[in-house]
């Protein structure tokens, strides 16, 4: 756990802000000055990082530690690789593993210019819509493809366009994949819309995990962010060609 992991863990726009107001700082490093620097770090992990590093560094000033992380944020953005786990679950006790729903919130706000989500289910989420109408405000196209408690047959309990009904509908297309175009099993029952997938501009996350609750803060859940821009193309361009085609289609 050290300084630069925090680094990983945030956006770099939020880093630099940070290490510009430290700069700033005449105080003493101690418990009341760790507090306030890390007050307002939405992400938890980071922030308690960060202050693990403080304390270990206490002897050093804000200045100096400013300036250390200047230099730990071109490192990482120079040497991101294009893939990395991320986890929701029991820490490995080995090496920190970052957080799918704090990676996936970080990305959305930075999102530009486009947001994409499929999932399963999703229940319990006002942080995530949150972010997402900020997200519609300031103009990203926002598109979810989600499964339908009608079209799955009561296979999902509760319908997941409900978890996303106060997210502005300017900017943002809703699609299901209607019951006519599943072929069905054995026992007469149709295919679900089982995939889990966020893109964020040119970054993308797959994995396990349900836009839920459960998903996010107590189930164990791996995916992994995918940096590299082919796969992240070839992933967009799956689900646009299940729209073209009408497999996908408008709620």
């Amino acid at each position: 756990m050290n300084v630069t992991e925090a680094r990983r863990r945030m956006p770099r726009h939020i880093w630099q802000q940070l290490a510009a107001r430290l700069a700033a700082f005449s105080s003493n490093i101690d418990s009341a000055s760790i507090r306030q620097a890390t007050a307002d770090l939405l992400n938890r992990d980071a922030a308690w990082i960060l202050s693990e590093s403080f304390e270990k560094n206490a002897k050093a000033s804000w200045s100096e530690i400013a300036a250390a992380m200047v230099a730990v944020d071109y490192l990482v953005d120079n040497n991101s690789s294009l893939t990395e786990i991320i986890w929701t679950g029991p820490a490995n006790g080995r090496f920190p593993v970052r957080r799918i729903d704090q990676v996936l919130y970080d990305l959305i706000s930075q999102a530009k210019t486009r947001i994409v989500l499929v999932t399963f289910a999703a229940h319990r989420v006002r942080h995530l819509c949150d972010h997402l109408t900020q997200a519609v405000n300031r103009g990203v196209e926002l598109t979810l493809i989600i499964e339908s408690e009608v079209e799955s047959e009561g296979q999902l309990t509760r319908d997941a366009v409900a978890a996303f009904q106060n997210v502005p509908l300017t900017h943002t297309r809703i699609y299901y994949w209607p019951l006519a175009k599943r072929e069905r099993n054995q026992s007469g029952r149709p295919g679900k819309l089982h995939a889990k997938c966020a893109i964020v501009d040119d970054v993308a996350i797959i994995g396990s995990a349900n836009m839920t609750d459960d998903a996010f803060n107590r189930n164990m859940e791996l995916g992994m962010l995918i940096r590299d821009a082919a796969t992240v193309c070839a992933i967009t361009e799956h689900f646009e060609e299940l729209i073209r085609h009408g497999v996908l289609v408008t709620v």
